[in-house]
């Protein structure tokens, strides 16, 4: 018999997501997303990214902030200035709902927000 031979997977990161905190998820679920967007909510950090990693320029992302009355502002970026648009929505699982439509592409994700142009 011949040994086995152990073949190196590389494995390919799509998504990261961070916290102000400094926390950092590779491939988040949306399970994960809504932990990180509970440690903004509790007031343990104010912001939560997440990065299309397969874009270079590092431009491409998708963005929640909590304001102190309890809403959010949701921002998101596909790569130039020109695509960069963000909306306010009431509370946390509406942040949620629109970082998973954009993270996982989610048919209609854009639909279910009212968009401005962020300069």
């Amino acid at each position: 018999m011949e040994p086995c031979q152990h073949l190196r997977v590389e494995r390919t990161v799509g998504l990261r997501a961070s916290s102000e905190s400094g926390d950092t998820i590779d491939d988040p679920s949306e399970d994960a997303l809504f932990l990180m967007l509970g440690d903004v909510e509790a007031g343990e950090s104010s912001f939560l990214i997440v990065d299309r990693l397969a874009d270079a320029s590092g431009q491409t992302y998708a963005q929640a902030l909590r304001n102190a009355d309890g809403s959010y502002v949701v921002e998101y970026r596909d790569g130039s200035a020109d695509r960069h648009y963000g909306t306010l929505v009431a509370d946390v699982r509406s942040a949620h709902r629109l970082l998973t439509g954009w993270a996982f592409e989610v048919p209609g994700w854009r639909a279910t927000a009212r968009w401005d142009r962020v300069r």
